[in-house]
């Protein structure tokens, strides 16, 4: 199930938890073979004995799973240092049941009509998924269901910042209380390796949500 190339977030629990990062390389019977994770705080990796016990979640196919693990060993894969995890598909446990994690996030947002019906502007999001986005927007701002939008978004990720563009399609402008509109939009088309780091950042913010108790 969990395929090479798999992103794969590792959590140490130690007297305070550590969280890391890291790929799969390679996949052998119950072993994972990873490359040597990297703090997520500090951007370093760390020192891994064997018998180190470990919770591991990923994402497949939109969702998200978690299971206990243990370093049982360090091999090298095609020159690449790795270490290796144990798994048994029996101990999956399915997190994410919705076809794609949405989060609330605040991040900078260009806007521009396909068809030049209004004027461009910038913004910021108020949540956003693999599959789509909300955004504020003013309160006499106007758009008909179904306009294709040409969207840049700012996705920090990874320590760095990443400038993801999409085509979108308004869906419906909700009316609120305060001093802006949300106006949810679905994603039409855009890399696969952008929407990759889209599913990537919820998926990080969605555990950091879990392990504060908020989800």
């Amino acid at each position: 199930m969990i395929k090479i190339g798999t992103f794969l977030q590792l959590e140490q629990i130690k007297e305070e938890k550590t969280t890391y990062k890291c790929r799969v390389i390679e996949t052998k019977k119950d072993k994972l073979y990873i490359d040597y994770p990297i703090d997520e705080q500090t951007n370093r990796t760390d020192i891994f004995p064997v018998g180190t016990h470990l919770h591991v979640h990923f994402i497949e196919n939109n969702s998200m799973y978690s299971f206990p693990s243990e370093i049982v060993g360090k091999a090298k894969v095609k020159n690449i240092p790795t270490l290796i995890l144990s798994v048994e598909v029996n101990n999956l446990e399915k997190i994410q049941r919705r076809d794609f994690v949405r989060v609330e996030a605040l991040m900078d947002v260009s806007v521009q009509s396909i068809d030049q019906k209004f004027d461009s502007f910038t913004t910021v999001t108020h949540d956003i998924s693999g599959g789509g986005m909300a955004i504020l927007v003013d309160k006499n701002f106007e758009v008909k269901q179904g306009e294709i939008l040409d969207i840049m978004l700012v996705l920090p990720l990874d320590k760095k910042i990443e400038y993801v563009h999409i085509i979108g399609e308004a869906i419906r402008i909700q009316e609120r209380k305060e001093d802006k509109n949300i106006l949810s939009i679905k994603f039409n088309e855009m890399d696969k390796y952008d929407q990759q780091s889209i599913v990537q950042y919820c998926f990080i913010r969605q555990l950091e949500d879990r392990r504060k108790g908020l989800s």
